[in-house]
């Protein structure tokens, strides 16, 4: 009997033991910096039934300050003081209940780059190249499929993986650099291991993890240190609206409040103009703000305060660990807009000299410009966005070169459009884009037209604000319309069994090779022209199908001019003369040949003429016309 009663006392020690261990499943942010403008630092500490226990950390200069628990027991939530002083290094984090130790993690501080917080950014100056990982080339086969991740490479299937990743993107990045452009953004690259589509990664899983699929961590840094070779800015994709089906949240949520939740299966309204409405119903703008984009990107609650901690410190991870210079904001009024600007500010805060450009998917210039910083908005709303994204401009653009021009249709468009830039506080800091991921690509809205898709690109290069070429851009590349899989063809070329490789000139077709030798030079001449990046601009009413307008500074001046007509013209510059006064002729940059403005010029059908003033106007009364 005694020594049943010794075992059965041996094996309630042991149940007792294991009851008050604890597994550590994760610490995020997965590792941080000293010397960060934030000295605080919020650790989301996961594992089985956590919520108990007390956080001990002896390492000089940072102190537990508070930790918070939630709903579910196996989230603790810990604040951490990193004073300005604390060394880089690793140090344990203890975990105990009562006296015991029931687990213990290590966690490492890192040593910031030099000049980190004070790194600069992209601008007017700059042309974006945006490309989609998995769709742009494919530079390491090993990782087409990874053992736990559901989806493979199926290239015959437009919805599924194509293999494409960050080493692809490494290894062409001369391309790029050579075409003109002098900023790189990249779709998401977080894990996503959902059931479908997640290929375009705009459902992560996991904010500390590439993909394994796409690459590395590690990959990301070269990706950024190759970037800053090749004189490119790399611009990082936020996502602060939704996370994906698959992360590991969604079966044990810290608190019922992380996600917007229904009922049933609420989407989104996706009216974004219920924000600037004055009378919009609260009805409709909880529906726009609460409503789920997709069934598989659960809805996230920033007004979560542990929530937008988490998200913030997340993207600021990724800024730090991968360098990047910029951001770009998904999705912007799907959120709280309130709590977005909010969340824009805790990079501003991080970084001064950031610029981040905003998705807002709105349809008037008014709508838009009410989400640019510095905007005297009526109801006092500053949204930190620097650079908004000119989706009215697109759609003039897919839809002006199609039409006969008269009162509002045709280069009309284009005049109307840009009279209102009055709404801007900063014209130049508006994206300019013909297509995207998400849109038809300009190549089917001109129906293959290769004088029309050269006018949507001159226009797109020269007019304000900072062109985004999407990949394949730069080469006409068809797509399907009305279909999101059709926007995003794989880049030919960019795997080692394509037959055509639209990557150097001698596997380009004619026509490729007119379209991409056209952009290339428009885009490379937009880096050393002032005028066309931050200069002024002055427009003319379009008249018989010829619009006119000037880009300018005090040192240079721009004329293009454009001839919507299906029909040759010859233009006379007699109305135009304030453009160029002072000067008696100038040089059209796509040709070379010598523009005479006393005489008629000759302008082809369906056609942009850019002209760069030859004399530089000195007299003061002509340089006042020009500031």
């Amino acid at each position: 009997m005694k020594k049943i009663y010794t075992l059965l006392f041996v094996l309630l020690s042991a149940v007792y033991v294991f009851a008050s261990k604890c597994t550590i499943n994760r610490i995020e942010p997965i590792s941080w910096w000293v010397g960060m403008h934030n000295p605080e630092l919020q650790l989301l500490c996961y594992g089985d039934h956590i919520q108990d226990a007390s956080v001990e950390i002896s390492y000089e200069g940072v102190s537990v300050t508070k930790t918070q628990t939630v709903e579910s027991p196996n989230y603790l939530f810990v604040f951490l003081n990193i004073s300005p002083d604390t060394k880089p290094g690793t140090f344990p984090v203890v975990f105990k209940k009562g006296k015991k130790k029931i687990a213990q993690c290590y966690y490492t501080l890192n040593k910031r780059l030099e000049g980190s917080a004070s790194r600069g950014s992209f601008g007017p100056e700059d042309a974006v190249y945006l490309l989609m990982p998995d769709r742009f080339a494919n530079g390491n086969y090993k990782n087409d499929s990874i053992k736990g991740y559901i989806q493979g490479v199926d290239r015959s299937d437009l919805g599924k993986r194509h293999g494409g990743d960050i080493q692809g993107v490494i290894d062409h990045l001369n391309y790029i650099e050579d075409l003109g452009c002098t900023a790189l953004w990249i779709t998401p690259f977080y894990d996503d291991n959902d059931d479908a589509y997640s290929y375009h990664h705009y459902s992560a899983c996991d904010y500390f993890k590439m993909d394994p699929r796409l690459g590395t961590n590690e990959d990301y840094k070269r990706l950024s240190d190759s970037c800053h070779i090749h004189n490119l800015k790399l611009i990082l994709d936020v996502v602060p609206n939704h996370c994906g089906i698959k992360h590991y949240w969604i079966n044990d949520l810290p608190a019922q409040d992380w996600l917007h939740q229904w009922p049933t299966y609420t989407s989104s309204n996706y009216r974004m103009t219920a924000w600037t409405d004055p009378h919009a119903s609260d009805y409709d703008k909880e529906k726009l703000v609460k409503g789920w984009f997709a069934p598989n990107m659960p809805d996230l609650n920033l007004s979560n305060p542990l929530l937008f901690r988490y998200l913030s410190q997340a993207y600021i991870w990724w800024m730090e660990y991968g360098n990047a210079d910029g951001i770009r904001v998904d999705t912007y009024p799907y959120n709280n807009i309130h709590d977005a600007s909010a969340f824009m500010k805790t990079f501003i805060d991080e970084y001064p000299n950031i610029s981040i450009v905003g998705e807002c998917w709105v349809k008037t210039p008014l709508e838009i410009s009410y989400y640019q910083m510095g905007n005297n908005n009526k109801d006092g709303f500053n949204s930190n966005l620097h650079s908004v994204m000119d989706f009215v401009l697109k759609d003039h653009i897919q839809a002006a070169f199609n039409e006969r021009d008269d009162w509002d249709h045709g280069t009309s468009k284009f005049y109307t459009h840009y009279a209102q830039d009055f709404a801007y506080p900063n014209p130049n800091m508006i994206m300019n884009f013909v297509d995207n991921h998400d849109i038809d690509r300009f190549s089917g809205a001109v129906n293959m037209d290769i004088d029309k898709y050269k006018m949507g690109m001159a226009m797109l290069i020269t007019t304000r604000g900072y062109p985004q070429i999407y990949s394949g851009d730069e080469i006409m590349l068809e797509g399907i319309p009305g279909n999101y899989e059709g926007y995003r063809f794989d880049f030919p070329g960019g795997w080692k069994e394509d037959s055509h490789n639209a990557f150097t000139s001698e596997g380009r077709t004619e026509t490729e090779n007119e379209v991409f030798n056209y952009t290339k030079l428009l885009l490379n001449f937009r880096k050393s022209s002032k005028a066309l990046q931050t200069g002024k601009m002055k427009q003319f009413i379009p008249e018989n199908g010829i619009y006119v307008f000037s880009r300018y500074t005090n040192d240079e001046r721009i004329i293009v001019i454009f001839n919507n007509s299906v029909n040759s013209q010859l233009m006379s510059f007699d109305r135009y003369k304030e453009l160029f006064e002072g000067s008696e002729s100038g040089t059209e940059i796509t040709t070379g040949k010598q523009i005479d403005f006393s005489t008629k010029l000759s302008l082809p059908a369906k056609s942009a003429t850019i002209i760069k003033i030859k004399e530089t106007v000195t007299r003061n009364e002509s340089r006042t016309k020009f500031t």
